[in-house]
């Protein structure tokens, strides 16, 4: 079942803004456009049966855009669990759920990566459900075959000398797609144009998406389960062409001597206000809106997630102005109304507080920490969530502007 976002009269807020800050809105970083940098702010797996009768899972998506030449993709999945330390339940996941630690443990947040290689064939698509990953046996091409003799497998033109001679074709050989470390997983994926030898390369030929799906177990007296999907654009960043500035595992978004473009100054999201009521006819849905938020800057090579402050500007249809702050570590997967306050009765984002039904909020990352040298750009997608005793979720990338002055950076292992 379809819904309707009802946000036609903040585009006419946005272009306000633009005009009334003298210069062009911009943003280097684009979610429909081919890039070298692929980043999916969110990717959710949960099998377990719980009280609430879901279960969760995300498909992944990658392209190769390129019509001629195949390319190497270097992976990375940032596992975003807070997990349990002492107590009966130590090393628990409690995402979510601090009761989980028992006896005297303490829920800590944990932030850790597992990285892979993808190989794609020219123009060649690529999907897997990120609880399962990708087997050779399930691999498209395994391997490349001499055209003169398709029943000789070949890595290179080499393998098919002297005889047959001729080429091989192209395979996703050496493709390995583990699954998600842990069952329940929230956290990000994060994929890097490479060389043969592992080197970044600006090339900017990468196109993504993710779809989660969420299925709810039949009910007593229901006929079948109740299945709920929601998609996004991956994230692309862009590169420049520049020569890198400094080493080659350390990728400059944006500044000065940008190696990749960078990240947006401003995220822009256009939403309801919490608890706000479907203005569709017909419908008595109630409306609630998840953000999720990721840093542009890690190093992943020393295991420091990035972190920024963001700055929460949220305007109501009156254009009456709310602030409010909130530091990102790592991943943020929050509720609007729980980005101020734990009660979401008193929250700038309530639909009682705001007085409008719809609004738009506008996001600044600002560095959090001045000793790391990383950046505090941000990234993000949101999550709209209609309730009428049956969820129905649509997922939207957020509108992105300007280009931030300082740079943003990725360290590699």
């Amino acid at each position: 079942m379809g819904q309707v976002r009802w946000v036609g009269w903040t585009m006419a807020i946005a272009t306000a803004l633009v005009i009334s800050g003298g210069r062009a809105a911009r943003a280097d970083v684009a979610s429909d456009k081919p890039a070298a940098i692929l980043i999916y702010p969110k990717v959710q797996v949960d099998s377990r049966v719980t009280e609430s009768e879901e279960t969760n899972d995300t498909v992944i998506r990658i392209a190769n855009t390129n019509a001629t030449t195949p390319i190497q993709v270097h992976c990375f999945y940032i596992d975003a669990n807070s997990h349990c330390s002492g107590g009966s339940n130590d090393g628990a996941i409690c995402t979510g759920d601090p009761s989980t630690c028992t006896l005297g443990g303490f829920c800590v947040p944990t932030w850790q990566e597992i990285d892979f290689h993808i190989l794609l064939t020219a123009n060649q698509p690529l999907q897997w459900k990120a609880s399962e990953g990708l087997a050779d046996a399930d691999l498209p091409l395994p391997v490349g075959v001499c055209v003169r003799n398709p029943t000789r497998t070949c890595g290179s033109d080499a393998d098919c000398n002297p005889f047959p001679g001729g080429t091989c074709t192209q395979s996703n050989q050496g493709t390995r797609i583990p699954p998600v470390p842990e069952d329940p997983f929230v956290g990000e994926l994060k994929c890097i144009a490479i060389d043969d030898n592992g080197v970044p390369v600006p090339r900017n030929d990468l196109k993504g998406e993710a779809i989660q799906e969420e299925i709810e177990l039949a009910k007593l007296g229901a006929s079948r389960d109740d299945f709920d999907i929601a998609s996004y654009n991956a994230i692309g960043i862009q590169a420049t062409g520049a020569a890198p500035p400094g080493a080659t595992n350390e990728l400059v978004l944006g500044g000065p001597n940008p190696e990749y473009n960078g990240c947006p100054n401003y995220l822009i999201l256009n939403h309801f206000f919490f608890d706000a009521e479907n203005p569709v006819p017909h419908s008595d849905a109630t409306i609630d809106t998840k953000l999720v938020l990721v840093p542009c800057s890690q190093d992943l090579q020393r295991q420091i997630p990035g972190s920024a402050v963001a700055q929460y500007l949220v305007f109501n249809e009156f254009e009456q102005r709310f602030s409010t702050s909130k530091t990102v570590r790592c991943f943020q997967n929050i509720d609007l109304c729980n980005i101020d306050t734990p009660d979401c009765s008193r929250s700038i984002f309530n639909v009682n507080v705001a007085g409008t039904l719809t609004g738009q909020t506008r996001i600044q990352g600002v560095d959090a920490n001045t000793t790391d040298n990383l950046g505090a750009g941000l990234l993000g997608v949101a999550f709209e969530e209609y309730s009428d005793g049956t969820d129905r979720t649509a997922a939207f990338n957020l509108h992105m502007q300007g280009a931030r002055d300082a740079a943003d950076r990725i360290i590699l292992p």
